[in-house]
């Protein structure tokens, strides 16, 4: 950061007149949070944030102008589950040797014995760190004595030299926050893009500005007070992209007498400075020894497509993914040796093999669902956390990832389905949709006899294919035949006496499963009358979307269909009494379609049911029709049919 050091001069000046100071004094407790049994504004509650005050400013230390951020953060623990709010883990970010470092750590808990309050110190035993990837460390640390009643509290600087990753800040957490206060002091030197994201509006804005020494300083200063807890929703993608949150990005900085310097700069800069990236781009065209294994992999292949089908198992067959969701490669010799990678790691070298194989493969650069959406308006790498192989033959795109090895070489991991990535390549530089074009559907077919006592007989049949498929062929590789046996079965008590699986190795294939069963729990028996649900298996046993309104957008992530076909022989001396009518109904645009369909045969009831998702995004206008959808699925879908005797 030398780059900068003539800003010291003037930036020193300023620092002391914008000083704030936390709305409350540490270790300065009220009784009446103390006493606080509930929260009265959610008395759900199992924690609320008391305080949480941060400032963040530009100083100067020594020869450098750092950004030091300092937080003060208090919380009342309500119930059992609030505890895990005493482990806190703090993110510090490090290239090479310059590094954030964490200072004026300390932290207490507050609890009411006897009347008085009792403070407990946290100890430097209670401290420790982490790595999480190549550039970011974790500081942990655990607050002593914490239960039920406690009032937990600590405070902390970061010193940094990184005024690209100025903090941002969030007024919203997943419990209510009462008081959240936030100042980012800074020069107009520095010239941050700065936007508001979530649904929960600030208290106070405000905006104060000094002069000091021809330098122009900002002090924005935000409140928000009695902020609601944030409540994931089922088929979200990154909670992070929803709470209310004020995010900053610095775009230049223009120092007094110089050209402004661009720092935020384009996508087209990043595709350049990527593909002559020593860890990126120039992997892909060096690593020449991998030369003799991408020709034993393909020796005798012509078909281009089993070609790079060859080379996509190999990869994903011997290097096991770590877990780390990174987008740069380390050194691939090592790599190959140990047999183990980061996602970075493993999608690089798939796409070096495939450049040996004369592919022109480029990358993509996305943000998977649980790092949250691209925002394309701030071209800034930190955005993305993955990369995959893009790959063209002919008016074909194949989109390629070797993480993992129960799915099919054409299909992408599902955490990579989130809106667009960035094609880094000389030639083919853009964006591209990530959405998924497989459906993943799952057949259950039942063939049942139902007897007097009111026990089913008979086979049950599932084939499944897409991520239905990968899921089933993942829990069966890693736990074994009988420990997925035993989870299928869960709380319910059937007798299987026999059963096969198929295709579970061969990925192009869907997957099967048949099991021999008698289930003597499904059907409930009074008098000469015998009801039961034809639902044994894929039934929508509740609606998901219980909800009158929702806040944000449903993310299903992929299509799918699931249908249900099922065949009832009934005991002798039995007669149908009532059957459930036949059902069609379907969202505009043919979105989501459901149908039932019952009907008898002589002695045999045949039902159909069918389940489909169509698009994989509905936005909250949609969703009153989608929640109204699914009622009707699950009442349907929960009709019985009764029998009575002759």
């Amino acid at each position: 950061m030398r780059q900068f050091l003539p800003l010291a001069l003037f930036l020193a000046l300023f620092t002391p007149a914008f000083s704030q100071k936390s709305p409350v004094k540490f270790g300065d407790i009220p009784m009446e949070d103390m006493t606080m049994k509930s929260y009265d504004k959610d008395s759900s509650a199992a924690a609320v944030v008391l305080v949480n005050y941060g400032e963040a400013h530009i100083e100067e230390v020594g020869e450098s102008v750092d950004l030091t951020y300092q937080r003060h953060v208090r919380i009342k623990i309500l119930k059992k589950d609030g505890l895990s709010w005493a482990d806190v883990s703090i993110q510090l970010y490090h290239v090479g040797s310059t590094e954030e470092h964490i200072t004026r750590l300390k932290g207490s808990v507050y609890n009411l014995e006897n009347g008085k309050i009792v403070e407990t110190v946290m100890s430097k035993e209670s401290i420790f760190r982490d790595k999480f990837n190549r550039n970011i460390n974790i500081q942990k640390f655990t607050l002593p004595g914490a239960r039920e009643g406690s009032v937990i509290e600590y405070s902390y600087a970061i010193k940094s030299q990184f005024f690209t990753l100025f903090p941002n800040w969030e007024f919203q957490k997943n419990i209510p926050v009462r008081w959240s206060e936030y100042w980012a002091i800074i020069p107009d030197v520095f010239v941050y893009e700065k936007y508001m994201q979530g649904y929960v509006p600030v208290t106070t804005y405000e905006v104060k500005h000094q002069t000091t020494a021809g330098i122009d300083v900002n002090a924005y200063h935000w409140i928000s007070k009695d902020v609601p807890a944030f409540k994931k929703e089922l088929f979200m993608t990154c909670e992070d992209d929803y709470l209310s949150k004020i995010n900053f990005q610095l775009a230049s900085i223009n120092e007094p007498g110089k050209p402004v310097r661009d720092i935020m700069g384009s996508w087209e800069k990043l595709n350049t400075v990527l593909l002559d990236d020593d860890d990126f781009g120039k992997v892909i065209s060096k690593s020449g020894f991998l030369k003799d294994k991408v020709e034993e992999l393909t020796a005798g292949i012509t078909d281009p497509i089993e070609k790079i089908a060859a080379i996509h198992t190999y990869v994903k067959q011997n290097i096991e993914w770590d877990g780390t969701q990174d987008y740069y490669a380390g050194n691939l010799k090592k790599i190959m040796e140990q047999k183990k990678g980061t996602s970075g790691d493993i999608n690089l070298l798939l796409a070096s093999m495939l450049d040996k194989a004369g592919f022109p493969v480029d990358m993509v650069m996305l943000s998977t669902r649980d790092h949250g959406f691209i925002r394309k308006e701030y071209p800034v790498s930190k955005q993305f956390n993955y990369v995959i192989c893009m790959l063209k033959l002919g008016d074909k795109t194949f989109l390629l990832d070797a993480t993992e090895k129960y799915l099919p070489f054409s299909i992408l991991p599902e955490r990579c389905l989130n809106g667009q990535g960035l094609i880094i390549s000389a030639g083919n530089f853009g964006w591209i949709d990530l959405a998924s074009k497989t459906k993943s559907r799952t057949m259950v077919s039942a063939d049942f006899k139902l007897n007097e006592k009111g026990e089913l007989n008979g086979k049950l049949a599932f084939s499944r294919d897409g991520y239905y498929a990968f899921n089933v062929r993942e829990k069966y590789n890693s736990k074994g035949e009988q420990a997925y046996i035993k989870e299928f079965l869960g709380n319910r008590s059937w007798q299987i006496e026999k059963t096969e699986f198929l295709a579970v190795k061969e990925l192009d294939k869907p997957v099967k499963e048949v099991y021999d069963v008698t289930i003597n729990e499904h059907a409930s028996v009074a008098g000469n009358v015998i009801y039961i649900n034809p639902f044994v298996e894929a039934k929508e046993e509740e609606n998901p979307f219980k909800s009158e309104k929702r806040e944000f957008p449903v993310d299903f992530g992929s299509l799918s269909e699931n249908i249900y076909i099922c065949k009832i022989s009934l005991p002798d001396g039995f007669a149908v009494d009532e059957l459930p009518p036949s059902k069609a109904i379907a969202l505009p645009g043919n979105a989501a379609r459901f149908s039932y369909n019952a009907v008898q045969m002589g002695n045999t009831v045949s039902i159909t049911s069918s389940l489909q998702i169509n698009k994989s995004l509905f936005v909250q206008t949609e969703y009153p029709n989608l929640r109204e959808f699914y009622s009707q699925v699950v009442a349907k879908q929960a009709e019985q049919i009764v029998l009575k005797k002759k």
